[in-house]
């Protein structure tokens, strides 16, 4: 999903300045992540004859009929062809739950509030009033109270584009479309962790080769790209303990979780990322090969519920036919495999 690295170390801690971004025509847009419930790839939608303008149509998410916005009207482009890799943004605000169509999920980001500024124009009812801007990019941030409301107008304006047109045609797109259809409907059961989901549910999911591991995002205090990090090899350690890195002052032990895991095809996949995790008495980073997104695992499926023989995987479930690991972080830093004197 995410073929960009990470610019510059992210602290994930402040969710008011932790953005969503996706790709609309070609360029950048964020959404606040406090907004964002999931992530998921675009199903089949039921679409009306006649319907508001930018809404697409319908359909079942956890048991609930929610609408699925097209937001390019609002953003003054064309709308371009939907393929079965696009995405959804599932978000939510006061009372309203709706989807909003993306093209690509690029990353999530710390946007520092010192590079966010004004537009230098005020257009009414746009959805657009602020931009993010580095020395690299410019991330417009979408103004979701202000897109909920024109939603929400009783005398919403007819729409003219036929969405119908839109979807893919052949019979392998609209078979996969259908099935996540199927997927998302079913109200899901309430699956039983050993600690307080009211407060905690959020997951960070990332890769190891093509093993898909989610991480509770309590634990973690930042990550970063390693293409500018310098990790020094220690002798005499083991092979899974790529070192140690210098981060902001601080001496992290590296740990090399694909090989810690005793994962096969250890060395597929050149790992791109360092996930930085942190208690009262440690802090470790963690090499895996890719950050996809954050989720929302208050609620899953228990008849796709798996056991797993791994003392450091709590539990593993199935999702669109792909295989999903709840990492068991409790045992894993607790395990003296992963401490080393570095002194």
């Amino acid at each position: 999903m995410n073929n960009y690295a990470l610019t510059s170390t992210t602290n994930i801690r402040n969710s008011n300045d932790y953005y969503i971004v996706f790709y609309l025509n070609e360029k950048q847009y964020a959404i606040n992540i406090k907004n964002v419930l999931e992530v998921i790839n675009i199903p089949e939608i039921e679409i009306p004859i006649v319907a508001p303008e930018s809404i697409i149509g319908m359909f079942n998410y956890n048991g609930q009929m929610i609408k699925t916005v097209d937001i390019c009207p609002y953003l003054g482009f064309e709308t371009s062809n939907f393929t079965i890799n696009h995405q959804l943004i599932i978000t939510v605000i006061e009372d309203s739950c709706f989807a909003i169509h993306t093209e690509k999920i690029i990353n999530i980001l710390q946007l520092e509030a010192e590079n966010i500024q004004d537009l230098p124009f005020n257009i009414e009812d746009s959805i657009l009033n602020k931009v993010y801007k580095s020395d690299d990019s410019a991330i417009n941030i979408i103004d979701i109270q202000t897109l909920n409301r024109l939603l929400s107008r009783e005398h919403q304006k007819e729409g003219k584009i036929n969405y119908s047109n839109l979807f893919p045609s052949d019979d392998k797109s609209k078979q996969i479309l259908s099935i996540r259809a199927q997927q998302n409907k079913k109200v899901q059961e309430v699956f039983s962790f050993p600690f307080d989901l009211n407060t905690v549910n959020q997951y960070i999911l990332f890769t190891l080769d093509k093993n898909n591991y989610y991480l509770d995002l309590k634990y973690i205090k930042e990550f970063t790209s390693l293409k500018r990090l310098n990790i020094t090899k220690l002798p005499y350690t083991k092979e899974y303990i790529k070192g140690i890195v210098n981060l902001k002052g601080d001496f992290l032990v590296v740990i090399d979780l694909k090989k810690f895991l005793n994962n096969e095809a250890i060395n597929s996949i050149e790992p791109t990322k360092l996930i930085v995790v942190e208690g009262k008495n440690f802090k470790v980073a963690f090499v895996v090969d890719d950050i996809k997104y954050i989720k929302d695992l208050k609620n899953i499926q228990r008849t796709n519920m798996y056991s797993t023989n791994s003392k450091y995987i709590y539990s593993e479930f199935i999702e669109e036919g792909e295989l999903y690991s709840i990492l068991n972080f409790e045992k894993i830093i607790n395990d003296e495999k992963i401490y080393i004197n570095i002194n």
